[in-house]
């Protein structure tokens, strides 16, 4: 005669088969989730090619001459000249929750050589995702790079502050720059304002009412970041048949002189 198990103690075992099923469920649930917590952690957005043309590591420094003219008056010209130094250290948190990080500005004379006495002149910071190299120029967000780096591409570096439109291109992505007698070879070449010059005066015409150059760009060396950056606005107006220049012209440069990349 077959013997069957009471009602409850089936029920019993059923209710066990089922729990064991469900537990197994959930443990399988927990570990994918734990795996994929692990991988999130680990991935960075960032491209490599953003880390190697924008590198930004705790205690690097990048060190620059600058000259850099400005002009009060069609006949008085000032023409400063110092180092720079760029230094990467420490972290902070901008207004849009992001961890930036701080990029502090010192400048030394240029009577010193480069026997550096450094002051402080401003503090920076600078965002790399995984679109843009970021540089946050006290309260101004500047787009200076984007990824990939490709010829011709271009895109607006002020997208994310309240100046006007400025389109930036790469107009070369593999080129060799030689700057203070060193050569920088698969540098990147930003253009950031086109360069621009009104027909010059025609000889045995009148002079035109206004001469205006305007050109700025930025070279990057890979693992080094930021070798060359240029800005020229220079205006002159022919007022009552005197030449004045407007007192925003500026021709500033500077090249890299030392780093410790």
């Amino acid at each position: 005669v077959p013997h069957f198990l009471p009602f409850s103690q089936l029920k019993f075992f059923v209710d066990l088969a089922v729990m064991t099923k469900y537990i197994k469920f959930a443990a399988l649930a927990l570990l994918i989730g734990l795996a994929a917590t692990s991988c999130r952690k680990d991935y960075d957005p960032v491209p490599e090619t953003a880390k190697t043309i924008y590198p930004i590591t705790d205690g690097k420094y990048r060190i620059y001459k600058v000259i850099d003219t400005i002009y009060a008056s069609a006949t008085l010209e000032d023409a400063q000249i110092y180092y720079r130094r760029e230094l990467t250290d420490g972290l902070e948190t901008d207004l849009l929750d992001r961890e930036v990080s701080k990029l502090w500005l010192h400048t030394s004379p240029d009577s010193l050589g480069m026997a550096y006495q450094w002051t402080f002149y401003e503090l920076w910071t600078q965002y790399l995702s995984e679109t843009y190299a970021e540089r946050i120029e006290g309260a101004t967000r500047k787009l200076v790079l984007r990824w990939p780096p490709y010829q011709g591409s271009t895109w607006n570096g002020n997208l994310f502050n309240n100046q006007e439109t400025q389109t930036y291109e790469y107009v070369n992505t593999d080129t060799t720059v030689t700057v203070q007698g060193v050569t920088y070879e698969h540098c990147v070449y930003v253009v950031q304002v086109p360069f621009r010059m009104p027909v010059l005066k025609i000889p045995g015409n009148p002079a035109p009412p206004f001469f205006l150059i305007e050109h700025a760009y930025e070279i990057y060396a890979p693992k080094i970041g930021k070798i060359i950056g240029y800005y020229k606005f220079y205006e002159e107006q022919v007022i009552n048949s005197q030449v004045q220049i407007d007192p925003e012209s500026r021709i500033y440069r500077e090249e890299l002189v030392g780093h410790n990349f």
